[in-house]
């Protein structure tokens, strides 16, 4: 199951990676005090990738200045946020319910480490979550499947105060349009 985090980051790559890094292993300590999952950095000069054993997160650092920009018009103007960064997240199919509550709270990490605007999307580009100007929105307009892994309860490892809000509601279905 593919996700993407997409962030809004003054860092350079090698701050970023190593603050990615750090966060990482600061969530999964207890499992790697018991040798339960190992923390991996696979970045080179082309990449950041970072993995474990629920999920493997990686940064192009190769994507030319003009995707990026085309990237970040697009979240703006379909999310409404400004991102400059685009994190790619796979996760290990077999460990996704794991690695799910693990990935919410590095993500938790990220929204308590400055208010600049983020955005969470699963394998179909569906936002689950967003940050906004230093506010937190989840998505309550979710299918079946997203409402299992979008709970009051799972969203408490965020350890950050959300509003609830239906992405959608705004737009208008263009089977439905008149011109």
């Amino acid at each position: 199951m593919d996700f993407r985090l997409s962030i809004s980051s003054n860092l350079s790559s090698e701050a970023l990676r190593k603050l990615l890094y750090n966060m990482i292993c600061e969530v999964l300590v207890m499992e790697m005090n018991f040798y339960e999952v190992e923390v991996k950095d696979w970045s080179d000069t082309q990449q950041v990738s970072i993995s474990c054993t629920y999920f493997y997160i990686s940064i192009n650092l190769d994507d030319e200045d003009e995707y990026l920009e085309r990237f970040r018009e697009m979240n703006l103007e379909d999310h409404g946020v400004d991102t400059n960064v685009l994190i790619s997240i796979q996760f290990v199919s077999r460990t996704f319910d794991i690695g799910w509550l693990k990935l919410l709270e590095v993500i938790g990490k990220l929204l308590r480490l400055n208010d600049q605007d983020l955005v969470v999307e699963d394998d179909s580009s569906y936002p689950l979550l967003k940050r906004i100007k230093g506010r937190l929105f989840i998505n309550n307009n979710l299918d079946e499947y997203q409402t299992r892994y979008i709970t009051k309860e799972i969203l408490e490892l965020l350890n950050y105060p959300y509003l609830e809000e239906d992405f959608f509601k705004d737009r208008v279905n263009p089977m439905y349009q008149i011109d």
